[in-house]
């Protein structure tokens, strides 16, 4: 395939240390022969930055809401394009006033929004796409309705299951919507009428298994592992109430729990008040190098998923995907679009969402019958290799490009 330069991308922050699933898919779309124009809305700033991840960071285009540039960018539309300019300012208004928040974001982010325009009309852009269905996706439809040009937007979960007061209007907008869960893809259909019923496409995560480290499997029995922001949708209060029922129980056990969050302070405290001091560990942010050292280390992996108070939540989690490609055994919950991959019994074991008990029961099980996790975990991986094989799902998004966005 020729290679082109005419899609932007836009992120609220790139790259994100959480979202290993958007860099593997823009490296995978330029072996392709697609190269995105990388926009951020913010600058990164993650402590860790995946060794991949670097080398897209002086190809990405950043700025500070009180730059220049903004300011000349700004002053040129207003001068070329004002009826345009004032007409979109109302729409913005129209659509995010029943939200304070949205309307705020909305407004404050057209000057960026301008400055990317300007730089995307200078390099001939014919195309925009946007990750996540809140504010990029309306840094889009502003950039789309000065430009004249089209957009579209991959939704993920939270984004389409909070407050959003506009996304209705930006599925009825868009080219197309990507979408990386069935259950998803089920609600953005729900907005649709029959005429637009072709409109929103499953494109699942992946990952790339030859660049996948060694299976080099030296388990420690006595190690469960999990990984995810230290937050509500996570679950982990349920995980650390299970490894309390697991030590009354006599078992010898350490649950290391990888990443950093808000609820870091809410979670030490949980740990301190059940006496789990020698038994769960926060770990903080680990690079990919030592997540799959876990990997090849843990007698399973947990990921106790639940739907936030707000309505936030997981698609289907990436490393429940690097897990059973790495034949480590999964527990989760039948949350969201997690029974895609877990699959109660055949690719792991999935327990209702806020259920310590079930989560211990599991737990005990897969502890007690290891012959069954391995079984768990082959046939996961097996699923992982039919549908989250990023060469092959990347192939579908750039058929979606050809067809919907002539690319």
């Amino acid at each position: 395939m020729k290679k082109c330069n005419k899609i932007a991308y836009i992120f609220s922050q790139f790259p994100e240390t959480h979202e290993t699933f958007i860099l593997r898919e823009i490296i995978e779309l330029n072996k392709n022969g697609i190269e995105p124009e990388l926009f951020s809305l913010k600058k990164c700033k993650d402590k860790v930055i995946h060794p991949q991840a670097r080398e897209f960071l002086r190809k990405t285009h950043y700025s500070s809401l009180l730059s220049p540039q903004i300011f000349y960018a700004f002053f040129f539309f207003l001068w070329k394009k004002p009826i345009k300019l004032f007409k979109l300012i109302v729409y913005l208004i129209q659509q995010n006033y029943t939200s304070f928040e949205f309307l705020i974001k909305s407004l404050a982010i057209i000057p960026l929004s301008l400055y990317y325009a300007r730089l995307m009309q200078i390099r001939k852009i014919s195309h925009i796409h946007a990750h996540w269905a809140t504010i990029p996706t309306t840094s889009a439809v502003i950039i789309s309705e000065i430009l004249g040009i089209p957009f579209s937007f991959t939704a993920h979960a939270w984004d389409i299951f909070l407050k959003n007061p506009m996304l209705e209007e930006k599925v009825h907008r868009a080219e197309f919507v990507a979408t990386c869960t069935g259950y998803n893809k089920k609600y953005l259909d729900s907005l649709l009428g029959q005429k637009e019923n072709n409109k929103i496409f499953l494109n699942y995560h992946g990952i790339d298994f030859d660049a996948l480290p060694e299976i080099r499997k030296d388990i420690d029995d006595k190690l469960i592992f999990t990984i995810g922001r230290l937050c509500e949708q996570k679950g982990f209060p349920y995980l650390i109430e299970a490894c309390a029922i697991l030590r009354d129980k006599g078992h010898q056990f350490r649950c290391v729990i990888i990443g950093e969050g808000p609820d870091r302070n809410a979670l030490t405290s949980q740990i301190n008040e059940l006496g789990l001091q020698e038994y769960v560990f926060l770990d903080g942010m680990k690079p990919q190098s030592y997540i799959f050292e876990m990997f090849n280390k843990a007698r399973m992996f947990v990921l106790p998923c639940v739907i936030s108070k707000n309505g936030d939540r997981d698609g289907i989690p990436n490393v429940m995907i690097e897990s059973l490609a790495m034949l480590t055994p999964v527990i989760s919950t039948t949350v969201s679009g997690i029974p895609e991959i877990i699959m109660d019994h055949v690719t792991g074991i999935a327990v209702e969402p806020r259920n310590s008990v079930q989560l211990a029961e599991a737990m005990i099980k897969l502890i007690n019958h290891p012959k069954e996790a391995e079984i768990y975990a082959s046939n996961g991986r097996k699923l992982v290799e039919e549908k989250f094989d990023i060469k092959k799902n990347i192939r579908e998004l750039v058929s979606i490009f050809i067809e919907r966005a002539d690319i």
